[in-house]
C-alpha cells in the first residue's frame, strides 16, 4: 500500500503483475525477457526466483527481502532485533514468568527476532524455551501436530512470541488440540499485523505492526530520488516503526483471576466507551484498594495505566490504518470533544494526532 500511495502523489510507476498461481508456474525467462523489453528506469521487486539477474540490467534496483540481506542491493529491511525486545518487553510486562519462542531456521530476520527476544528477557533472569521449524526437512501442514508435543512441555501460563501470525495460526489449532486455553495458559504474540488472520482467529490475535505502508513509501520515495539524482544510497533502507496491536491473545494470561477479569473487561470495553476506574472495580469482587494492589502485584501497572493503553493504542491504529476523521475517531471512543482526545492523546504521546498521523501513515 505504501508504494501505492506513493505512485497515487507522483505517478512514477508501471507495476510488473506475475501470472496468477492458478493457471501455473511464471515462466521466469520470459519475465525476465519482458523485463528487459521495458527498459525500466528502476525496479523495485522481492526476492523472486531470478531476481539477481536483474543486476545486470544496470539500473537502480531496490529489494524486499524474505530470507538475508544481499550486498549487491540496497535492501529494505526492518530492524529485527527491536522487534524482538518489544516483544519481550510487553510480555513482561504483562506479567508472565514462563516464555517461550517459535521461529524459523534459515531466515536472517527470524534469527534476529529470537536474539532481541532472548538476549531482553536474559537481563531480567528469565530463560526461553524455544521451537524452531525448519522448513527444509519439515511439512508446513504437520506443523501443528509438533506444535502440541512442544505446547504439552511448556509451564503454564505461558507467553509465546512467534515471528509471524501465520505461525500463530498454526499455535491456535495446536493449543485447542491439547484442550489448552489462550491466553490464560498460553499467551500468543505475534508479527506482521495480517488483519485478516488476527480478526478471523478466535480468540483474536495480538501482534507487532512494522508499518509496511511507511517501507513502501520509503523504498518508492528513495528509488525515485536514486533515479533522478544518479546516485546510489549509501545504505540500506532501515524501517523501525512498530506498534503492538492488543487482541485478545494476551489480554487476559496473568495468574490472578480477578485481575484477568479486570483485565477482560478494559480490553473489550475501553476501545468503544471513556470507563473509568470504578467501572472496572464494579466488573469483579473486589475493592479499588485491593483490585489496584493486585494489578502492581500482577502487571506492575493500574488500573488507570491500562485503560490508557488500551485506548491510546485504539488511536494510534486508527490514524494509521484508517481515514477517519479525528472528530469520526473522537466519537468512535467516545469521547465527549475533538478537544478531549487532542490533549488526551499528547499527554501520553507527546505529539498532537494529527502530528502523528503524519509520521507514521505513510512515511
Amino acid at each position: 500500500m505504501g508504494i501505492t500511495n506513493f505512485n497515487k502523489l507522483h505517478d512514477k510507476f508501471t507495476f510488473f503483475f506475475l501470472s496468477p498461481k492458478y493457471i501455473g508456474k511464471s515462466n521466469l525467462h520470459q519475465m525476465q525477457k519482458r523485463i528487459i523489453q521495458w527498459e525500466p528506469d528502476g525496479i523495485l521487486t522481492r526476492e523472486l526466483e531470478g531476481f539477481k539477474n536483474l543486476i545486470r540490467l544496470n539500473v537502480p534496483v531496490i529489494l524486499f527481502p524474505h530470507t538475508k540481506l544481499y550486498k549487491d542491493f540496497i535492501n529494505v529491511w526492518g530492524d529485527h532485533l527491536a522487534i524482538g525486545e518489544m516483544a519481550a518487553n510487553y510480555l513482561t510486562s504483562k506479567g508472565f514468568k514462563n516464555f517461550a519462542f517459535l521461529g524459523f531456521k534459515d531466515f536472517k530476520w527470524s534469527l534476529e527476532r529470537q536474539r532481541g527476544y532472548e538476549t531482553t528477557l536474559a537481563k531480567s533472569g528469565c530463560t526461553v524455551n524455544s521451537y524452531i521449524y525448519n522448513n527444509s526437512v519439515e511439512l508446513w501442514e504437520q506443523l501443528p501436530e509438533k506444535l502440541v508435543e512442544w505446547l504439552d512441555t511448556l509451564p503454564k501460563p505461558c507467553a509465546i512470541f512467534s515471528v509471524t501470525d501465520e505461525l500463530n495460526i498454526h499455535l491456535l489449532e495446536a493449543a485447542k488440540n491439547l484442550q489448552a486455553k489462550v491466553p490464560d495458559d498460553f499467551s500468543l504474540l505475534g508479527v506482521d499485523n495480517d488483519v485478516m488472520l488476527c480478526e478471523m482467529a478466535s480468540p483474536t490475535l495480538s501482534s507487532i505492526d512494522q508499518n509496511g505502508r511507511q517501507a513502501g513509501f520509503l523504498s518508492a520515495q528513495t528509488l525515485c530520488q536514486w533515479i533522478e539524482s544518479g546516485e546510489k544510497p549509501s545504505s540500506d533502507i532501515m524501517v523501525n516503526q512498530n506498534t503492538i496491536i492488543t487482541r485478545n491473545s494476551t489480554a487476559l494470561a496473568v495468574e490472578d483471576e480477578q485481575v484477568r477479569t479486570a483485565l477482560y473487561y478494559i480490553v473489550n470495553t475501553a476501545t468503544t466507551n471513556d470507563i473509568s476506574v470504578d467501572a472496572v472495580v464494579r466488573a469483579t469482587t473486589l475493592s479499588r484498594r485491593i483490585l489496584e494492589k493486585r494489578f502492581r502485584e500482577s502487571i506492575n501497572s493500574t488500573i488507570l495505566e491500562e485503560i490508557k493503553k488500551v485506548r491510546i493504542n485504539r488511536i494510534k491504529f486508527l490514524l494509521t490504518n484508517s481515514n477517519l476523521t479525528l472528530r469520526q475517531i473522537a466519537y468512535e471512543l467516545n469521547f465527549t470533544s475533538f478537544e478531549n482526545i487532542t490533549r488526551y492523546f499528547k499527554q501520553y504521546t507527546g505529539m498532537l494526532p494529527l502530528e502523528y498521523r503524519s509520521r507514521y501513515k505513510e512515511s
